[in-house]
């Protein structure tokens, strides 16, 4: 054959051919059957906020619709909200579109982390390697199918490394999108996120370029840093709620988060170590198979930094983030989602160029047959790639078409012990009714006489009632673990609207 007719096996061999089939397997992994299963705990509490950018028309302050605690909410700046909010303003207020912006986002670190690896380690079988792996890391497919700030914030820092790359190897020119991707980053999640500045500053630090810090490169970086974030904060502060904010922010979610109640739980260590070394723990528990590449990855990395000098972006991506997460005193397994595409690049950098073409083509070839394996599986069977919340929060599901029947749209319904972040945000999303949460019983009796028809709690709790007060609040209608009652005479005027709907 000639030297200038293409081939098949060339075109195949091309690197955007391999990015395509990186793209088709992250996409049948993260978009199959999006819809299925209830959002639970914090997904339904972020995609209740969201939905209030909508009615509110609010795009300053975020509210939590029916949660007196948090009715301004300030726990995060507003980006994911407004993102959500665009989602159900597309696609209508559901489980899908809650999802769709972790699950895009989540599509799009790993195509960044492909083109990092590619452009850094000049070699395609880098970027491929570094993308499979973040695409085979469970924890992190997880989190991409939920609706919850942590894989937007990973998106947005990827997003940032990328420019940087380009910024420092291609043209000065890239620290401007650098800058915006951070201010994107800290306007996801704020203040964790500026860690990726911290980062950078780090690697011209140790390159010894002290020029950096005086130079129009940084001034760029920062002033469209500034400019993006002040996309919120001067509507912010024009709205005379800025210091709200600081006080709200600063002084609750991240004091908490530092200072406050260690919530992690079915960790490695345990006693003193846990607060220093958890996330190591939590990393032997559930970074597998790649634990032992990492640990591989991570002694050549530091042993043959001048070979890969990007490396040394990554090792400080991995240092700077694990200190911080390891500093305060909140842990959750969902924290660690910024180290994910760290750690792929690691091994990508490290490992991927020295594969043999044999290796490789194997791996290629493997990806094809998952590839074709899911989309076979997909169209067949009802798979669901997540972990289903636990029943008590799927019947508030089942539930909430009854309730919103039977409850006025303005009409209050009085909770008894549920907390916020866990029932309570199923309830206020699904149910959408003004919720008056009260935890102690004498309370919650006195809610149901002063103007309140109906109550909601655990059938646990109805049952210790006596039996004159079980009488007067009889049940209307029940799931195995929770129960809607209301009072006598407004139970009977009530059931006609039920039937046929399975009664208690």
């Amino acid at each position: 054959m000639p030297a200038d007719t293409p081939s098949i096996r060339i075109e195949f061999q091309g690197k955007y051919v391999y990015l395509g089939l990186i793209f088709l397997l992250a996409a049948a992994l993260l978009f199959s059957n999006l819809w299925v299963g209830d959002l639970g705990l914090d997904s339904a509490a972020y995609a209740t906020i969201s939905r209030a950018v909508l009615r509110t028309h609010d795009w300053v302050v975020p509210h939590y619709e029916h949660c007196a605690q948090f009715q301004d909410c300030w726990l995060h700046p507003p980006l994911f909200y407004w993102m959500t909010a665009a989602s159900f303003k597309i696609f209508g207020v559901t489980e899908f579109a809650a999802r769709f912006v972790s699950a895009l986002l989540g599509l799009g670190t790993i195509l960044l982390v492909y083109l990092i690896a590619w452009g850094a380690g000049r070699s395609h079988k880098s970027g491929f390697a570094a993308a499979f792996v973040l695409l085979t890391t469970q924890p992190f497919l997880e989190l991409c199918r939920k609706c919850q700030i942590d894989i937007p914030l990973t998106f947005f820092l990827t997003l940032t490394v990328y420019f940087f790359r380009l910024a420092v190897q291609k043209r000065k020119i890239f620290f401007i999108p650098t800058g915006i991707a951070a201010g994107l980053a800290t306007l996801t999640k704020g203040l964790p996120a500026l860690g990726i500045l911290g980062v950078i500053g780090l690697y011209f630090l140790f390159k010894r370029d002290f020029k950096f810090f005086f130079s129009l490169r940084l001034l760029s970086l920062l002033a469209a840093f500034v400019l993006t974030i002040g996309l919120w904060l001067v509507p912010l502060l024009l709205a005379g709620r800025f210091d709200e904010f600081v006080r709200a922010y600063f002084g609750g979610q991240i004091w908490g988060v530092l200072t406050g109640p260690s919530a992690a739980r079915k960790g490695l260590f345990a006693g003193g170590l846990k607060d220093y070394l958890w996330y190591l723990g939590a990393l032997a528990q559930r970074y597998w198979p790649w634990l032992p590449v990492l640990a591989v990855s991570l002694y050549l990395a530091l042993k043959r930094r001048k070979e890969q000098p990007f490396g040394t972006v990554v090792l400080l991506w991995i240092l700077v983030f694990l200190a911080f997460f390891s500093a305060a005193t909140l842990k959750f397994f969902r924290y660690m989602a910024p180290l994910y595409p760290a750690f792929a690049l690691l091994i990508g950098l490290t490992l991927g160029d020295r594969l043999k073409d044999a290796t490789f083509r194997k791996l290629v070839h493997a990806s094809l047959g998952l590839l074709a394996g899911l989309l076979f599986a997909v169209s067949l069977f009802p798979l669901y790639f997540g972990k289903i919340n636990a029943p008590d929060k799927s019947e508030i599901k089942k539930l909430a078409p009854y309730i919103r029947l039977l409850v006025g749209e303005n009409e209050p319904v009085s909770v008894y012990r549920l907390n916020y972040w866990t029932t309570m945000a199923d309830f206020a999303f699904y149910v959408d009714r003004p919720i008056r949460n009260v935890g102690r019983e004498e309370e919650f009796f006195r809610s149901l006489v002063q103007g309140g028809r109906y109550g909601y709690l655990k059938k646990s709790d109805f049952a210790k009632w006596a039996p004159e007060d079980r009488e007067h609040f009889p049940p209307l209608i029940a799931t195995e673990n929770f129960v809607l009652i209301t009072n006598a005479e407004n139970r009977n005027a009530q059931l006609a609207k039920v039937l046929p709907f399975p009664i208690y």
